[in-house]
């Protein structure tokens, strides 16, 4: 849809269920749009849904939120011998799997690590380990953790702190690369911007779906009896 055909979406939803319902202004259109937008993906993420089926559990979910799944490769800072830090994406919702490329450090010479026709060490790649505060001090003083290198593999501790995520290694091998897939935010409806521009952000077939639950939070923000009505609607469209 366009931007302009969801907000007569929108009101010709409310029409339907009560003519004589005040309507909202169109900012506060735009405004209930990108409530439902939000509950929209949440629910489909969370499987707090008629359906209870959450991300990837069948082709509806992965077709819900496919074009919300986002994956970046990024270049770590060193902190310390031992310690790399990435910024998370400004976008970035929800973590759904990452992947490290470690090579040995720079000071390390180790002998059984492959090396390309240019004599460079191959990049390695291995998921990582979950930290957290509590925890983090007792893996790395663990001689046993999987983040100490081994016949040429490791896996980092990974420890998630604010906007950033911190990588812990043993110090003989280094971080390379950082590969981060996540759910990210969906673009705000802006119905006032570009109101003739197809709202692209989200798959065609969710539209009608977001707008539905607008209108349901409306109406239960309006306190109208045709409420419980409009729910059953929307989950017959589950």
């Amino acid at each position: 849809m366009k931007f302009i055909e969801l907000q007569e979406a929108f009101e010709i939803e409310l029409n339907v269920l009560d003519d004589g319902l005040n309507k909202p202004k169109s900012m506060d259109t735009e405004w209930w749009l990108n409530r439902g937008l939000e509950k929209f993906w949440k629910t489909r993420y969370s499987g707090m849904n008629v359906k209870s089926t959450g991300f990837e559990q069948d082709q509806k979910r992965i077709d819900d939120l496919r074009t919300l799944v986002k994956t970046v490769s990024i270049i770590p800072t060193k902190v310390t011998n031992k310690q790399y830090s990435i910024d998370i994406p400004n976008d970035y919702v929800i973590l759904l799997g990452d992947t490290v490329g470690i090579q040995p450090s720079d000071d390390s010479h180790n002998a059984c690590w492959e090396v390309d026709e240019d004599g460079e060490f191959v990049t390695k790649y291995s998921d990582t380990i979950e930290s957290s505060i509590e925890t983090i001090d007792r893996q790395l003083s663990n001689s046993l953790s999987e983040h100490i290198l081994k016949y040429c593999s490791a896996r980092p501790l990974k420890l998630i702190q604010g906007n950033s995520v911190h990588l812990y290694t043993d110090g003989q091998y280094k971080i390379s690369d950082y590969q981060l897939t996540y759910l990210r935010n969906p673009e705000k409806i802006n119905i006032h911007l570009n109101p003739f521009d197809e709202y692209v952000d989200m798959p065609e077939h969710t539209h009608s779906e977001i707008v539905k639950i607008a209108a349901q939070m409306y109406i239960e923000n309006q306190s109208n009896q045709r409420v419980n009505t409009h729910n059953a609607e929307v989950q017959e469209m589950e």
